[in-house]
This record gives C-alpha cells, structure tokens and sequence, in this order.
C-alpha cells in the first residue's frame, strides 16, 4: 500500500480528535459539530478506519491489562503561609496555580510509576479545559475516555495551607462533577468492564459510585476526599477492595476520631468492619495505618518538612496499585503507600514531578 494513503487529512484529524474527547459520539454529533452531513461523517469515519487510526464499536478499543480511573479534574489555585494564618488581614506567603484534582492526580501519579491507565473525567470548553488537555498530552496522560462538555466550566479549587503544609481552609467550585453519571460510564462500559482495577475518588455522585461496584467485577479502590463528599461512599463500602481515608473524612463514616497511635488503629478496624477489604488511613503528624480483616501496620510519621500534604492519599492509592501489580507483601505494601504519600507531601505541587519507583524505594529505605 502507497505510504500517502495512510496521510490523514484535516478534516479528518480534526474528526479523531472529538472521537477521542469522546469514544461514543454520535455521527450524527460528530456532524453538527463539524458543519457536514453524517454521511459524510461516515465517509471520513470508514477512511480513518481503512487508515488504522479507528477500530470498531466505540472506534477505539482499549488496550489489556490497563488501570481506569474515574474522578475529578480542578485547576487548583493555593497559597502557603510564611507565618501561620491569621483570621480578617492579609497574610504573607506564595500563590501558585496548576492542574489538579483528586483523580488527575492519581492517574498521573499511576503513569508517573509506570502504570498504563485511562483517565475519565469531565471537563470545561474554557481556557482551564484547554490547559488540561495540553497538560495531559505533556504528561502522557491518556484521556481518550474523558469528556469535554460545551458552555461548562472546568472544576475550580482554592485553598491555604499553613507554613507546615496542613490545609487551612478550600473552596471548591466543582458543579461540572455531577455530570459524572451512570449514563456516562455506561457509554464507557467497556474500557471499564476490561480494566485490571478501577480507581474512583467521591467527588463522584453517590449512584455513579455504585453503578462502578455493581458494573464492575474487579478490585474497586476508593479515594475520600472532602467531607462534604465522603458520606457517598457509605454504601458503597462493603463492595470497595481499598478505601484510601485521612483522619479529618473518616469520622464520617466511623464513630472514632484518630489522634494518636492507638485511636488511628481502632479507627482503621472500624473502617474494616463496615465490609471494606483494605484499607489505608493517613493521619496528619501521627502516620499512617494499613489493615485488613487478619493483619495492620501503623508506620509513625517520620520527620520530614512538608510543603503540601495535597495529593499525599493521591500517591498512596496509585503505590497500593502498584504494589498488588508487583505482589508485593502487606508490609511492603504499606510502606510504599507511605513512602508514596510522604514523597507528595515534600512537594509544594499536589503530584511530585520527581515521583517514581526508583525514588519511593530510595524513601523507604530512610524511612524504614
């Protein structure tokens, strides 16, 4: 076959780029978005087809042995106290923006550990939405599964953290989530359906988590974050091979509040009793809990300076994954969870850009 014949035009190019937004479009969307007629979709389509660049139902089939996960994508804009904060002034301290949300960075955290993964989320036709895209390109992300969506803006957060990295205060403007839908994961079913695990973080609606642990037949690992979100997750949790939880979202769904070793304990044995397989708490200056029905680990904090305890529970869900890749033992486990959210921590930005297997090994091995 002559080498031209495979040239994709334009028009076309332009046509795989909406499908790959969206694997499900319609032609007759595809047309409307285009200006054309659908048969002429269907033209270009069949040439993309003869060209290799599309593949059968749905156009584009994913890969084997792949991650998906499910959830948010923010533009962050934070700042960082030189002094801690004082309430009705201004403060001193730095701003930064950047890409964020609670599954962008799991899904670039997995990538980052070598981890072949879909991301699926939803996101804005506005600058942010654009800035998402070119950084998901960047970073080898792969969001053929995500969704743009006309005249809707990207998710925004803002928050503060103290000198110490703890979080003083956010405000999140994430309405856009809630277009998360079952429907929507429905159109994606399949990517899900052949997926290694699936990864799903609450700023999910409470119906589309459980249509992911009743859809899907392998391991569900969950990410809590917000309190105003955690609550989603309550009946879900006896279907969830790992919850992934810190001290401030897991009283919502148990009666103990953990302030120290033992507290953090019985507060992981609570969690594990609600049906939970695993799971992973994290508790600010106290350390971290791994436990299952048979066995725990707690881990004391280690004394490190962090910059931004944003995106620690991001890592460790991403390490608990690589970690059940490896077969790695429960210790091990917990250590690279650990080691993973630590690394994070050290980092003003809410994914490390030095993360690696490599470096979380070189951590466990000051840590442990």
């Amino acid at each position: 076959m002559d080498e031209n014949n495979n040239e994709i035009t334009t028009r076309e190019r332009q046509i795989l780029e909406w499908i790959q937004q969206d694997p499900m479009i319609s032609q007759n969307d595809l047309a409307d978005l285009a200006g054309i007629s659908r048969s002429g979709v269907a033209v270009h389509i069949s040439n993309l087809m003869k060209k290799g660049y599309l593949r059968g139902k749905g156009y584009i089939f994913p890969p084997q042995n792949h991650v998906t996960v499910i959830g948010g994508v923010n533009m962050d804009t934070y700042g960082v106290g030189v002094e801690p904060f004082t309430a009705k002034t201004s403060n001193s301290g730095h701003i930064y923006h950047s890409i964020g949300g609670l599954g962008r960075n799991i899904s670039l955290n997995l990538r980052k550990l070598g981890i072949f993964n879909y991301f699926i989320s939803v996101y804005g036709d506005d600058a942010d939405g654009e800035q998402f895209k070119v950084d998901a390109t960047n970073h080898d992300m792969d969001i053929t599964y995500s969704k743009q969506l006309m005249n809707e803006k990207t998710s925004s957060y803002i928050y503060l953290n103290q000198p110490d990295g703890e979080r003083f205060i956010g405000l999140d403007d994430m309405e856009i989530n809630d277009r998360l839908t079952p429907e929507l994961l429905e159109a994606r079913s399949e990517v899900i359906r052949h997926s290694r695990a699936v990864i799903v973080d609450t700023n999910l609606p409470e119906d589309t988590i459980q249509w992911v642990v009743t859809h899907f037949d392998g391991p569900v690992l969950a990410k809590a974050v917000s309190l105003a979100k955690v609550g989603r997750l309550q009946s879900s949790l006896s279907s969830l091979n790992t919850l992934v939880i810190n001290g401030i979202e897991a009283p919502v769904l148990v009666e103990t509040v953990p302030g120290d070793k033992e507290s953090a304990l019985r507060c992981a044995q609570e969690l594990v009793d609600t049906g939970v397989e695993n799971v992973f708490l994290y508790v600010d200056n106290i350390g971290t809990v791994y436990a299952n029905r048979q066995q725990h680990i707690f881990l004391p904090q280690p004394d490190i300076h962090q910059k931004n305890t944003n995106g620690a529970g991001g890592a460790a869900i991403a390490a608990l994954v690589l970690a059940a890749v490896n077969g790695l033992d429960f210790k091990q486990t917990a250590q690279l969870a650990a080691a993973a959210a630590y690394i994070t921590s050290e980092s003003p930005d809410s994914v490390n850009e030095a993360m690696s297997t490599d470096l979380i090994q070189k951590k466990i091995e000051s840590l442990f």
